[in-house]
């Protein structure tokens, strides 16, 4: 069982210290990360044996590339809090991954933030490609200091401690990169070296909505890049669609860089868009650095109706309840939670809810503990590891964690859903059996965005269960569960959407026991890429959740005349034919543009009206 509470905010934030540094012009900084961020006050809550300890991390031969050549005249060591540093060094490494001679230098600092140590020798980087290059300090641990800073900026690379005659990876990459960074001196230096980072943008985006662009720019190269005088160009399926320049001098620390790129005119489906350096100062940048990143568009898109919750829990789970308090509050939040309550068995006992469908649904998500939860089965809400599709669920504060997983609900809304989801059933008391039928609308391109082996799923839940439950250390013989899985119809991994045209209907019988209490019945469904895909790949598009023996009416799109998922002129046609010839349009509810219960004129005009504007008038 895990066991890990989530007390706080998914990511602890460290002060800083930001202490520019002055660089010849010759000069450049080398290490995992060139800012002046630093972390102060003990940010590394590690403990270590006590005496002077060699701490050290491992320059990649990518990192090393530009700096061939070059010489190491000091080293820049960060420190969290003061302490002695004696020696500071570096040790070659070969592609085999076997260490070479120490070189060291000796130094006297001890200063909290930044400090400097010039080399009386200078060490030559001259090294073959595949060599990495392990640079290093000794300072002194005590009891009770935490000296090491770490800070989470670039691509984190691991440190390591020596210890026992040997080099350990002491987890200092759980926090960040170690502060740590080398100043080569180069009469070759090139002039721009011009890196970028951090290209975003929506994924999903409609036809004519603006695309905004944001990524981050910063020169690791000698010159001076003022603000304005380097330009990126912007393209979008190869096709150059613009330019932009940096609102800020470019140095080596990275800088923020946004654009807005219109849209219209684009194809609907997958579109790739590049920024590439192309200038800085005047000058063609040669060999220039790229980023891509994969966006589609979209021409419609219907509203998400709710959103599946599908929660890992067991009654032998101690703070499981935590995780039902946290989902309840989530629930009162928002009113659009279709909540299933996956039990499980654990070592300590067996869970009276338990189903084979349910170890099923938890193995598929790859859940590895409880109380976990997924969210519309999308990567991105565990903070730990955003390409896992479930996240811990145990807050002590309820409602703070109801709000994180409702703004990465609101994050996930952004994408619209590609299909409506209705769920109607009926109930024979007499024979208990039931009657469901899903059915709804999908957008002209579905298979587009959903494939062609998307899934429907149809879950039963049950309400108002009482049994024990483990609770904080002890029992609860009165607990309440609530929308416990009971079954899932047809298959955990759903079946094929019964597809006419852009709509679809499902129907499925089933024969409720006489143990589950009928009107604490919920049908939930929803349509999904395939469960057993890889855990990137089982997204849920929409759900909708009703009690067992309740309808949804249908839903229409005002003016969409034709059914096909859009409102335009041909659906002005079709009214006026249908008025011509003394006809009622099929889709009486999407005809009646003016809502009085006729087809007239006046639907006629505030459709046309509506064409212009964009708004339906009152």
């Amino acid at each position: 069982m895990k066991k890990l509470l989530l007390l706080l905010a998914a990511a602890i934030l460290l002060p800083m210290a930001m202490r520019a540094i002055e660089l010849g012009p010759n000069q450049l900084l080398l290490g995992h990360y060139t800012t002046d961020d630093i972390a102060l006050g003990g940010c590394w809550g590690r403990s270590m044996l006590q005496g002077v300890r060699p701490i050290a991390t491992d320059l990649t031969p990518e990192e090393l590339a530009l700096f061939q050549g070059s010489k190491i005249v000091a080293f820049r060591v960060g420190l969290s809090e003061s302490t002695p540093v004696s020696r500071v060094f570096v040790i070659p490494i070969n592609g085999n991954g076997q260490l070479g001679e120490v070189v060291e230098w000796p130094c006297e600092v001890s200063e909290e933030g930044w400090n400097i140590v010039t080399l009386d020798s200078p060490y030559l980087i001259n090294l073959p490609h595949d060599y990495k290059l392990r640079i290093g300090f000794d300072y002194e641990q005590t009891k009770t200091n935490k000296p090491i800073s770490a800070v989470n900026v670039g691509t984190i690379y691991p440190s390591f401690i020596f210890r026992n005659n040997n080099w350990t990876n002491y987890g200092v990459n759980t926090i960040g990169n170690l502060s740590l960074q080398l100043i080569c001196e180069n009469d070759n230096f090139p002039a721009y070296v011009i890196m970028m980072r951090n290209l975003h943008c929506k994924s999903m985006i409609k036809i004519g909505d603006p695309l905004q662009i944001k990524f981050q720019a910063c020169n690791l190269g000698v010159a001076q890049v003022a603000a304005e005088q380097c330009t990126f160009r912007i393209a979008i399926d190869g096709e150059d669609v613009g330019t932009v320049t940096n609102p800020s001098a470019l140095t080596a620390n990275y800088a923020d860089i946004e654009c807005t790129i219109p849209t219209d005119g684009l194809s609907e489906g997958q579109h790739t868009l590049t920024i590439t350096v192309a200038t800085a100062n005047g000058e063609v940048i040669e060999n220039p650095m790229s980023l891509n990143f994969i966006f589609k568009t979209f021409e419609f898109g219907f509203s998400r109706q709710m959103r599946l919750v599908e929660q890992f829990t067991s009654t032998y789970c101690t703070y499981c309840p935590l995780g039902s308090a946290a989902l309840a509050a989530l629930n009162d939040m928002r009113g659009d939670i279709a909540w299933v309550g996956v039990h499980q068995n654990m070592s300590s006992g067996s869970d009276v809810f338990r189903t084979a469908q349910g170890d099923s649904i938890s193995n598929m998500q790859q859940i590895d503990g409880f109380p976990e939860g997924s969210f519309d089965r999308t990567i991105g809400v565990n903070p730990e590891d955003p390409n896992l599709v479930w996240t811990v669920l145990s807050y002590n504060d309820a409602n703070y964690g109801a709000s994180i997983f409702s703004q990465f609900l609101d994050q996930v809304a952004e994408t619209p859903s590609w299909a409506t989801v209705n769920v109607n059933s009926t109930f024979d008391a007499t024979t208990r059996q039931a009657v469901v039928t899903i059915d709804g609308e999908l957008v002209p391109n579905y298979e587009a965005y959903m494939g062609t082996n998307s899934k429907l799923t149809v879950y039963i839940t049950e309400d108002n269960l009482v049994a024990p439950q483990y609770n904080n250390g002890s029992w609860v013989n009165d607990y309440v569960h609530n929308g416990v899985l009971r079954k899932a119809l047809v298959s955990v991994k759903g079946v094929a959407l019964n597809k006419n045209g852009n709509s679809y209907k499902n129907e499925f019988t089933v024969n409720i026991p006489n143990n589950w209490v009928a009107e604490n019945l919920n049908i939930v469904a929803f349509i999904s890429r395939p469960l057993g895909n890889s855990v990137n790949d089982i997204y849920v598009t929409n759900a909708n959740k009703r009690k067992l023996g309740e309808f949804d009416e249908p839903e229409v799109l005002r003016g969409d005349v034709d059914g096909d998922g859009r409102v335009n002129i041909d659906d002005v046609s079709i009214i006026i034919d249908c008025m011509l010839n003394g006809e009622t349009p099929d889709n009486l509810l999407g005809a009646d543009c003016y809502p009085d219960g006729r087809i007239n004129i006046d639907d006629v005009s505030m459709l046309i009206d509506y064409l212009v504007t964009g708004v339906w008038a009152e």
